[in-house]
């Protein structure tokens, strides 16, 4: 009996660092997108989540170990979005539709500086970042491209891994475009604007008259 007892208070005291762990990536995360990263100090995460500094720094070495799990959590979070959105039996254009959400709806508060201190300040984890959108955004594009295809959705003449290429440069010209504070738009417009024009620009006859009656959704 002593030992379950102890299994189940361990257990408990487990999930609890847990939630805390999840707690303090979560509000530092918000913290980042609403501020920047270079001017978010430990203390003003502590603060702004009501806890210690000390309770900080029991799961995350320093600040720039904070930014790298922030960063694996966003990540992460795209890739089994990426992963809901194209296994499901929608079609290609609502599969697009509903990543294109899960985007806006991840990066609306978002502010130019946490690009550019990323960059600047973080530039292995920036690395990282630039590593996974060529290689899993590419592939997953090019996925949905080739379903479209096959759903005859998106024309018959476009080359999938070509436009796949071209549409992760888009998003790399839109962050730049973003983080360089060349316009006055948030990142959520700019983004749907990028979607929109990707997809006017690939789709057949038959795929138009979809994203005509669903492109308000985007």
């Amino acid at each position: 009996m002593e030992t379950i007892s102890l299994l189940k208070v361990s257990g408990v005291f487990f999930v609890a660092l847990l939630e805390e762990y999840d707690k303090i990536l979560l509000g530092a995360a918000k913290l980042f997108m609403r501020v920047g990263i270079k001017s978010v100090s430990m203390d003003d995460i502590a603060r702004d989540l009501g806890i210690s500094k000390k309770t900080i720094y029991k799961h995350f070495t320093d600040k720039r170990d904070l930014v790298r799990c922030v960063l694996d959590s966003s990540i992460s979070a795209e890739q089994n979005a990426c992963k809901i959105c194209f296994e499901t039996d929608d079609n290609a254009i609502r599969k697009m539709i509903n990543l294109s959400k899960f985007v806006s709806q991840a990066h609306q508060t978002m502010n130019p500086a946490v690009i550019y201190d990323l960059q600047k300040y973080y530039p292995s984890q920036w690395k990282r970042f630039e590593e996974f959108r060529v290689g899993f955004v590419s592939d997953s594009i090019k996925l949905n491209l080739k379903d479209g295809q096959a759903e005859g959705l998106f024309r018959e003449k476009i080359n999938p891994e070509i436009i796949s290429s071209l549409y992760v440069l888009l998003v790399k010209g839109l962050i730049s475009y973003f983080s360089e504070n060349k316009t006055n738009y948030d990142f959520v417009t700019l983004h749907k604007q990028l979607v929109t024009y990707h997809l006017y620009g690939i789709c057949s006859a038959q795929g138009l008259t979809y994203l005509e009656q669903h492109i308000n959704e985007i």
